[in-house]
């Protein structure tokens, strides 16, 4: 089809008279709007149509709507290189001669773009290529205009209104061919989105137990971490690490400050785990006492001491079959060491006043915000509990680690505390987001939501929280983003607040999004994830 296409632009081109020129273009265009090899067709359809308008370069911007940005899509009289830098560029659709074609739906003969204030230059700065003149015309499919094609020369004077005449014949064309790949892939998507939902059709009627439960656990998956928020890399390793503990039954011990979610990723290992449908119970170890604690982990019976009227089962007979989650477990007394050990290496606990052990087939997820390690040098913790809480390590970042996810938990703060307080908050100044982004929150997590709470109970009904809503504290502690440097700071200093400042308000504004993020700051994805490491944000 795309070699028949070709003869018809060759044959095109030796033609002399308009109107058989015209003749040959519309045969062109029924060959054109029957191909689906859009791209490689488009590019040759340009190069020869650039011998037909005697162009030194042809090429296709298509508008994304999304962003309200034109992008090159085909181009050919450049050089590979150039080429390569084109397909890179966006801008937004307001600007230059293509933004006016495509904003009014005519097309354009600019006999000299030197004296048209229109001319976007910037394109011609990254090529090395020096536009005098130019045609253009709008590139439409179902009516609507979905970008332009236009034709460059270095020269004043290049083209004549006949030039313009096939450009826009030929934009027409494009726009069928484009319009008829476009149906064609949602066709063979749809397609193909039914083939697979056939498959798990079959699948579930075949009771196919190994298939059952690979589909089931890509579902899950999807949802497994909903309730942890953030993308960071930082966060990224901490569910992958969640994963393999999902897939087996090891011991976890979860290592983090205070306020960085610890109980929330044990009951995320417990939901998804094996034993999801047995109970999961949770015991704070610190700050009780010892006497306390034995009674809530292990129970007692009647009689055992006065005020034991009845039996009592402990968190661990309660959580038989589950998980158990210990937090702060590094604060134990070493008499309760010992009774934590003798359930992990034999699978057995005494009730207080029982006479004989019980078994309990429980999962311990242990947690704490102390160097255990350390403990156990200095004596205070014991060596061999300590191997055996240790053998599969989650160490969560704190917050100051991983403040590009600062902006997506905000959001979701605001949300939740303003469904609690029956409250419409439209958001958060882009002043308090960078205020919140440039604090260290000491607290992790949890004072990141103490603060927003308090926003919220602040601001009035259907409004936006700005920077007055925070505590006095966080404005004074922090280092908003928008503020300015402190006095006596160097030029590399200053450069590196300023580059801070903009990839915090970059990620900020596009909830953390770094392909957005990236493009609005004109880099690659790679080189702002570098920025990103290097400032450790």
């Amino acid at each position: 089809m795309a070699s028949a296409v070709i003869e018809d632009i060759d044959e095109l081109v030796r033609l002399t008279t308009d109107s058989e020129r015209l003749k040959a273009l519309l045969e062109v265009s029924q060959s054109l709007h029957g191909s689906l090899d859009t791209d490689d067709l488009l590019k040759r359809v340009i190069d020869r149509t650039r011998d037909l308008v005697h162009a030194q370069t042809v090429s296709i911007l298509l508008h994304d709507p999304s962003m309200d940005e034109l992008f090159f899509r085909v181009e050919v009289g450049n050089n590979a290189l150039d080429a390569e830098k084109l397909r890179e560029v966006r801008f937004p659709a307001s600007h230059g001669i293509a933004g006016r074609v495509l904003a009014m739906g005519k097309p354009e003969l600019i006999l000299d773009v030197s004296r048209d204030p229109r001319h976007f230059k910037q394109v011609d700065q990254l090529t090395g290529f020096v536009t005098r003149s130019m045609i253009a015309a709008p590139i439409l499919a179902r009516q609507r205009i979905i970008g332009v094609i236009e034709g460059c020369h270095q020269q004043p004077d290049a083209f004549t209104q006949t030039d313009l005449n096939f450009l826009t014949t030929i934009a027409g064309t494009i726009g069928m061919a484009l319009d008829n790949a476009r149906m064609y892939q949602e066709l063979q998507s749809a397609y193909l989105n039914l083939q697979h939902e056939d498959r798990e059709k079959d699948l579930l009627i075949e009771h196919s137990e190994h298939e059952n439960f690979r589909l089931r656990r890509e579902i899950e998956a999807r949802y497994r971490f909903s309730r942890i928020k953030g993308n960071s890399p930082q966060l990224l390793k901490v569910f992958q690490l969640c994963q393999k503990a999902i897939e087996s039954e090891i011991t976890v011990l979860i290592l983090g400050e205070t306020g960085t979610g610890k109980e929330l990723v044990a009951r995320s290992i417990h939901q998804h785990s094996v034993r999801r449908h047995q109970p999961f119970v949770s015991q704070n170890c610190g700050g009780i006492p010892e006497s306390l604690l034995t009674s809530e982990l292990f129970g007692y019976r009647r009689g055992a001491f006065t005020g034991a009227l009845a039996d009592k089962k402990g968190l661990f007979e309660e959580a038989d079959g589950g998980t158990i989650f210990l937090d702060e477990v590094g604060d134990m007394t070493p008499s309760m060491q010992v009774a934590l050990l003798r359930v992990l290496q034999d699978g057995e606990i005494r009730p207080v006043g029982a006479g004989q052990p019980r078994n309990v087939n429980v999962r311990v997820i242990s947690a704490t915000n102390r160097d255990l390690a350390t403990d156990v040098r200095s004596g205070r913790f014991r060596e061999d509990l300590y191997y055996r809480l240790n053998v599969f390590p989650i160490k969560l970042p704190p917050l100051r680690e991983r403040s590009g996810d600062i902006p997506i938990l905000v959001r979701h703060f605001v949300r939740k505390h303003s469904e609690r307080n029956r409250k419409e908050v439209r958001g958060i100044s882009k002043m308090a987001m960078g205020c919140l982004s440039g604090h260290a929150f000491p607290g992790n997590v949890r004072e990141l939501e103490n603060e927003i709470e308090r926003a919220v109970a602040l601001v009035e009904d259907h409004g936006v929280i700005e920077l007055e809503h925070l505590s006095r504290s966080l404005r004074s502690g922090a280092v908003c983003t928008n503020g300015p440097e402190p006095p006596g700071t160097t030029l590399k200093e200053k450069v590196e607040h300023l580059e801070i400042s903009a990839l915090r308000e970059a990620l900020a504004k596009h909830s953390g999004n770094k392909t957005l993020a990236a493009r609005e700051l004109g880099l690659s994805r790679f080189g702002l994830i570098k920025k990103i490491q290097r400032y450790q944000l």
